[in-house]
């Protein structure tokens, strides 16, 4: 897919938005190319909230979320669909490679400096960029494992070398002279739909094989695997990988049973992880009860359930608990972007202290849906 530039009315009309909502707020839309290669038809911009972007509000231009994961509602999309977004404070320039990998398709960048427009990026899917997420992960988590300061030293040299390959992923993308025009509500199906697995039993070996790696790597670090669930018990399908303090990254957890190499996380978890599988990771110092983080991670994002290992420093495992697939999950997600967004809204204290008192609320609704499993 050549994207060749971008309608200036759709550029202009996303900086404008971006201008009004002021707060450092951006704004973005879902584009579509013609055959000219140009992005002109768009879906209907959506506002910026405290976490940018807010995914599921921006999928409902295109489709119905109600009850679907994100990676289901992005299954609506079509090979000519872009990702658009404004970067208050920015150029345009792209130096990361997380969005196109996410999302698998090109993602432009709209800089917004100055009272107007800075310039514009272009970053496209490719296999370079994939494995690049995949370097940078590892880099990451290195740290962790470094142990002396001169393994920490060679680590962030590493890191930092790396970050001056992330300068040239993008290019720079013309704001060409063509009307642009507004498709509203073309809901469009999804092409993806999991199963809703009922989850009972965790199979015992998987569990302390992965609290036995858990203790081994320390420091309050996350080991995490693929698993797969049959007639509600869960069982190993792959083999255990090290995380970070408090998660495991996305493409280095599917690595555990599968192969990521040249390939975005769009289609590891769409095209490669089995329909039946989940992500069973540990919780060192917990309970195995989880919060917002791990239900986003697992049913919000991938559409998979996900289970929680809690064990402590010697290894004897407290228990477990899973959050399954749900409606309940989808909602709760549908009203924190909401929240997201009105906070931006309150006129008054007493409104902000709402608003933030059931982001709270919502917070603790994800924990309750954790169900207490079976270790046999």
């Amino acid at each position: 897919m050549n994207v060749k530039g971008i309608a200036k009315p759709l550029v202009n009309a996303l900086v404008d938005r971006t201008l009004h909502l002021s707060q450092g707020r951006n704004a973005g839309c879902i584009g579509f190319l013609d055959e000219e290669g140009i992005v002109a038809t768009h879906t209907e911009i959506v506002d910026g909230g405290l976490s940018g972007i807010p995914l599921r509000i921006l999928l409902s231009k295109m489709t119905s979320m109600e009850g679907k994961s994100l990676i289901e509602g992005l299954s609506a999309l079509s090979e000519r669909s872009v990702i658009i977004m404004t970067r208050p404070g920015k150029t345009g320039l792209i130096t990361d490679v997380s969005g196109v990998d996410f999302f698998n398709m090109p993602i432009i960048n709209i800089g917004v400096k100055n009272d107007g427009l800075a310039g514009i990026g272009l970053i496209t899917p490719k296999e370079e960029h994939f494995d690049l997420a995949t370097e940078s992960e590892q880099i990451n988590l290195a740290t962790l494992g470094s142990l002396t300061m001169e393994d920490e030293k060679d680590v962030l040299r590493q890191g930092n070398l790396l970050s001056l390959k992330y300068l040239d992923v993008s290019r720079e993308l013309e704001a060409v002279d063509k009307e642009a025009r507004l498709v509203v509500n073309p809901k469009s199906m999804v092409r993806l739909s999991y199963p809703r697995l009922s989850i009972d039993v965790l199979d015992k070996t998987l569990a302390e094989h992965l609290v036995s790696k858990s203790k081994e790597v320390g420091q309050g670090r996350e080991v995490a695997t693929i698993a797969v669930v049959e007639d509600g018990k869960v069982s190993s399908a792959g083999r255990i990988v090290k995380g970070g303090m408090g998660y495991v990254p996305s493409r280095l957890l599917a690595s555990s049973a599968v192969d990521i190499s040249a390939k975005s996380l769009m289609q590891i978890y769409s095209e490669l992880i089995p329909e039946n599988g989940v992500i069973v990771h540990t919780h060192p110092g917990g309970t195995g009860v989880m919060h917002i983080g791990d239900a986003n991670a697992g049913p919000g994002t991938w559409g998979r359930a996900i289970i929680a290992i809690g064990h402590d420093a010697v290894g004897e495992i407290r228990g477990a608990t899973a959050i399954e697939v749900s409606d309940k999950i989808y909602q709760l997600a549908d009203e924190d972007e909401r929240l997201n967004q009105e906070f931006f809204n309150a006129e008054t204290p007493e409104m902000e202290s709402t608003i933030r008192n059931r982001k709270f609320g919502v917070a603790q609704e994800y924990t309750d849906l954790c169900k207490p499993i079976q270790i046999q």
